[in-house]
C-alpha cells in the first residue's frame, strides 16, 4: 500500500486507521502483559494482549504499535510493582513500503524493527531483509473512546516532535495516565542536536521561574514517583550554573536512599525516568576543568593520602569522595581535607534500608543530582584499592590520555585491571602500596573514564546512559560497540591496555585482605553497623594463600618520589597528621579481632580444603609474631 493510497484512506476515515502487523513468519504481534513488552507468535498466550498498528493521518510515514488496552489505567495494571511506565506503546518511522509490506524504522537510531524465528523482536537492525519486513491486515479489534483518544495524543507528540517546546506542551496536556510514557518517547526519539536544545530550555525554565517551559515540564515532572528529588535537583543545576560555586562538604542523605536500588536502572520505573529527564538536563552543562576522580569508600582511612598523592602526581587533582557509616575515624581526615580545598566530601550515611546499594546510590547520586561534578569534562570512577598508572609512553601523566581521546571524539574509555599480590607481606605498615605489593595477572575487567555530562548513572566498572548511544574505546583508542557493554562488568578486550592500566590492590597484606572483608557493606539486608569478618565464597581463603608468595615487580614504583613528596605536603595541612593518628590506632585495634575471626570462621568451614586451613593457620602465626616484633596491639 504506497503512501498516496494510505493517505487518501485516512481522509475518508477522517482520522486514524488501525490494522494489525503480521511478520515474515505469518505471525502476530502481541504485548505481553508479564514482561510488558512485544512479542510476536503464532498462538495467543494468557498473558498476550491483542495489538494495534495505527498510522498517523497529519504524516502517514508514522506508525505507533500499542496494546488494545492503552486506554487502561497503566496503575492498575501491576500495582504491586514499581513499573508504572514500562513501555506499552512504540512509534517508527516508514523505512520501506510497497505492495503492503513496509520496514519500520525507530525513531532516534534510524535501526530497523526486526522478528526472528524465535518469537523475539529486535529495535536495532542496520538494514531491512526479510525479517525486518511486515505487513497490514484490517483490525476486527474495536478500540474504546480512550483509547482512541490516547492515539491521537500521541500523534499530536509524534508531528511536533522536532519543535521541542510545542511537543513539551503537547506532552504536558496529554492524558495524566500516558505524561510520563510520552516522555518516554520524546527522550528516545531526541538526536543529538535536539536533545542539547532540550537541554538548555530544561535549564533555562528551571532558572527563569515562571516560565511556561517550567509549568509544562513541572506538569510531566509530577506523574513521576518521587518527582520531589528531580524538582529539587533541576533547581539546584539551573542555579549552580550561573555561579559555578563549590560546597566541598555535602551530604547524600537518607532522602536519597531510593538511588541505591538496583531497579533504577529498570525502564519503566519512576525513579528510571526521574534520572533520564536529569540526564539530559546535565547534557547542556559545558564543564570549564580537565577531569575528576569519583570514588565510594568506607572505613579506608588508612589509604586516604597515598590515593590522593598518586593521583595528584598523574595530574588529577579533584576527587569526589562518597562514604558512608565510618568507625575508622576517617570523617575527621575527611573533614579537614576537605575544609582545605583538597576533597570534595560526600558523606553517603543513609536510613539503612533493606536492599540499597550504598555504592550505587552514590554514583546515582553524582550523576544525576549533585551539579558540581558537571564543572569536570572527564569523570574517572576508581575506588581507593585502586590507582590509574599511565604509561612512560604517556609521561606519566593522564593529559595526553585524555587530549587523544577527546581528538577521538569518544564519549567513553576504559582501561584494564592489573591485579597486585601480597609479597609475603603480613601486616600493615605505613609504607606505599606501590612499593610493598608486586604486579601480578593482568586482568581483563576494566574501570572508565568517561564525560561527565552525557551519562546519568554507573556501575562500578563503566557508565551506562538511559536514553541514547554512546561512543565506547579502550584508553588505548580501539572503538567497541555498545552492544559489547553488559549490565554486570565490562570487558572491552582480553588484550591489556597499554596507554595506561588500573593498578588494583585487592589483595595487599593478610591482615588488610581480612580487613577488607570486615568493613560492613551491604548484604542484601542493610548496611552492616556492627562490623566482623564475613564472607559468602570460601574461595577467598584459597585466593590469598595460592598468591601469598608470589614474586615479580611493581611498574607503579616509578612514581613513588613524588607520591611521598606530595603525601608530605598533606601531612602538613593542620589537623592532617593528628587524624591520621587515629585512624591508625583504631585500624590496629579493630584489625586484629577481624584476623582472629577470620581463623575461626574458616576453621569451621567444610567448604574449605585441608591445606588451604593449613596454610591459614600458619599465617595467623606468623602475623601474631610480627604484630609482637612491631610492638602493636593486638
Amino acid at each position: 500500500m504506497n503512501n498516496d493510497l494510505m493517505k487518501d484512506i485516512l481522509e475518508e476515515n477522517n482520522g486514524m486507521e488501525f490494522f494489525h502487523l503480521k511478520t515474515f513468519h505469518g505471525t502476530t504481534l502481541f504485548f505481553c502483559s508479564e514482561e510488558r513488552t512485544l512479542k510476536h507468535s503464532n498462538e495467543k498466550q494468557a498473558s498476550y494482549i491483542d495489538v494495534v498498528i495505527a498510522q498517523s493521518p497529519e504524516n502517514p510515514a508514522f506508525f505507533i504499535i500499542a496494546p488494545v488496552t492503552i486506554g487502561e489505567d497503566v496503575e492498575k495494571i501491576r500495582p504491586e510493582e514499581n513499573t508504572l511506565f514500562k513501555d506499552r506503546f512504540f512509534v517508527f518511522e516508514t523505512g520501506f513500503q510497497n505492495n503492503n509490506k513496509l520496514s519500520l524504522l525507530s525513531l532516534e537510531e534510524k535501526k530497523f524493527f526486526s522478528a526472528d524465528p524465535f518469537g523475539n523482536l529486535a529495535f536495532n537492525r542496520k538494514e531491512s531483509r526479510e525479517w525486518e519486513i511486515f505487513s497490514l491486515s484490517p483490525n476486527e479489534v474495536a478500540l474504546d473512546e480512550k483509547s482512541i483518544r490516547i492515539f491521537d495524543e500521541i500523534n499530536k507528540f509524534v508531528s511536533n516532535k522536532n519543535n521541542i517546546e510545542k511537543a513539551i506542551r503537547e506532552i504536558s496536556l496529554s492524558n495524566k495516565n500516558i505524561r510520563v510514557e510520552l516522555f518516554n518517547l520524546f527522550a528516545r526519539s531526541l538526536n543529538a542536536t535536539r536533545r542539547k536544545t532540550f537541554s538548555k530550555i530544561l535549564t533555562t525554565a528551571f532558572l527563569n521561574i515562571p516560565d511556561e517551559n517550567y509549568f509544562n515540564i513541572l506538569e510531566i515532572i509530577n506523574h513521576i514517583p518521587h518527582a520531589e528529588w528531580v524538582h529539587r535537583a533541576l533547581l539546584e543545576l539551573a542555579q549552580w550554573n550561573v555561579r559555578r560555586n563549590r560546597c566541598s562538604i555535602r551530604k547524600a542523605a537518607g532522602e536519597y536512599d531510593f538511588l541505591g536500588y538496583g531497579h533504577i536502572r529498570d525502564r519503566g520505573t519512576g525513579i528510571y525516568w526521574g534520572s533520564v529527564i536529569l540526564g539530559i538536563a546535565r547534557e547542556a552543562i559545558e564543564g570549564r576543568k580537565d577531569i575528576a576522580l569519583l570514588a565510594t569508600a568506607r572505613d579506608e582511612g588508612i589509604y586516604f593520602l597515598e590515593w590522593i598523592a598518586h593521583h595528584r602526581v598523574i595530574g588529577i587533582k579533584d576527587f569526589f569522595i562518597y562514604t558512608n557509616d565510618n568507625t575508622d575515624g576517617s570523617d575527621a581526615l575527611l573533614k579537614v581535607l576537605a575544609e582545605n580545598g583538597e576533597i570534595t566530601w560526600i558523606n553517603n550515611t543513609g536510613n539503612h534500608i533493606p536492599g540499597i546499594n550504598m555504592q550505587y546510590k552514590a554514583y546515582n547520586h553524582a550523576l544525576t543530582t549533585l551539579p558540581e561534578i558537571l564543572d569536570f569534562r572527564w569523570c574517572a570512577v576508581v575506588d581507593i584499592d585502586e590507582a590509574i598508572l599511565p604509561s612512560q609512553g604517556s609521561k606519566n601523566s593522564i593529559f595526553p590520555i585524555i587530549s587523544a581521546r577527546d581528538e577521538q571524539d569518544v564519549d567513553c574509555f576504559s582501561l584494564n585491571w592489573r591485579v597486585y599480590y601480597p609479597n609475603n607481606h603480613l601486616t600493615w605498615s605505613n609504607e606505599l602500596s606501590a612499593d610493598r605489593f608486586i604486579e601480578g595477572d593482568k586482568h581483563p575487567l576494566v574501570k572508565s573514564i568517561f564525560k561527565t555530562n552525557l551519562f546519568n548513572y554507573s556501575y562500578a566498572h563503566h557508565p551506562e546512559c538511559s536514553y541514547s548511544g554512546r561512543v565506547y574505546a579502550t584508553v588505548d583508542g580501539n572503538i567497541y560497540s555498545q552492544n559489547q557493554t553488559t549490565n554486570e562488568d565490562l570487558n572491552f578486550t582480553q588484550t591489556p591496555t597499554e596507554w595506561a592500566h588500573v593498578c588494583h590492590y585487592h589483595l595487599r597484606s593478610f591482615e588488610e585482605y581480612i580487613w577488607k572483608f570486615s568493613r560492613g557493606e551491604n548484604d542484601g539486608k542493610g548496611v552492616i553497623k556492627n562490623k566482623h569478618f564475613r564472607y559468602n565464597n570460601p574461595a577467598i581463603f584459597d585466593l590469598f594463600a595460592q598468591n601469598f608468595k608470589v614474586e615479580g615487580t611493581s611498574t607503579a614504583s616509578r612514581l613513588s618520589e613524588d607520591i611521598h613528596t606530595e603525601m608530605r605536603r598533606l601531612l602538613e595541612i593542620p589537623g592532617v597528621s593528628d587524624t591520621m593518628q587515629e585512624i591508625i590506632s583504631k585500624y590496629h585495634k579493630a584489625s586484629a579481632v577481624f584476623v582472629e575471626e577470620s581463623l575461626q570462621s574458616m576453621s569451621v568451614d567444610d567448604r574449605i580444603d585441608s591445606n588451604t586451613k593449613q596454610t591459614w593457620e600458619n599465617l595467623c602465626s606468623s602475623w601474631r609474631q610480627e604484630r609482637l616484633q612491631k610492638g602493636t596491639n593486638i
